[in-house]
């Protein structure tokens, strides 16, 4: 009996220090990137991207009671929050619009294009949301701005369901940007 238990203690210590591997996940477009030659925006360039402060960690984020968030422990961006949203949204904005969009310091004449990024995260009861601003500014003045909020439903349970809403969502931000890109008047 006395080796039962001592048996059974072992099994269990064992799986107690498992270690559990974390899972690592991109922010990248669904776009078909090819090969071409490339047709930088002369009336539009992106200026900056701004993330929440509470987002630039690790772990993805999941909205669990009024105004209280937590990372998961175990779900990790690869990269830096930043650099895949920005990735992300500059080549669904260049899909959508036909144009890529150049960094704002190359383009001294083109009408900038700012974002930010209030909040991108899960919630408990398997949704996604974001809340986002983008605005346009015309020789130093404001000519456009913007508010987009929406949630949406995971299509399945777990983090790798939750990092598909959240591109979706992005991807959807991304559509409206491009599609409020229009020229100014000559």
């Amino acid at each position: 009996m006395k080796v039962v238990i001592l048996l059974l203690i072992a099994l269990l210590s064992g799986c107690a220090s498992q270690a559990i591997e974390p899972s690592y996940y991109l922010l990248r477009s669904n776009q078909d990137l090819p090969s071409s030659k490339l047709s930088p925006s002369v009336e539009f360039a992106l200026g900056t991207i701004e993330i929440a402060p509470y987002l630039n960690q690790l772990g993805l984020m999941i909205d669990i009671a009024d105004n209280q968030v937590r990372p998961a422990v175990n779900h990790l961006w690869a990269e830096p929050i930043y650099d895949g949203i920005r990735t992300l949204l500059t080549t669904d904005i260049a899909a959508a619009n036909g144009e890529q969009l150049m960094p704002a310091r190359l383009s001294t004449d083109a009408t900038v294009v700012n974002i930010r990024i209030d909040k991108l995260d899960g919630t408990l009861d398997g949704t996604a949301q974001i809340l986002a601003y983008w605005w346009l500014v015309r020789g130093g003045e404001i000519v456009n701005l913007n508010r987009f909020s929406t949630s949406r439903a995971l299509t399945a349970s777990g983090y790798s369901a939750l990092v598909e809403a959240e591109r979706g969502l992005l991807e959807e931000l991304a559509r409206k940007i491009a599609a409020s890109l229009i020229p100014a008047p000559s």
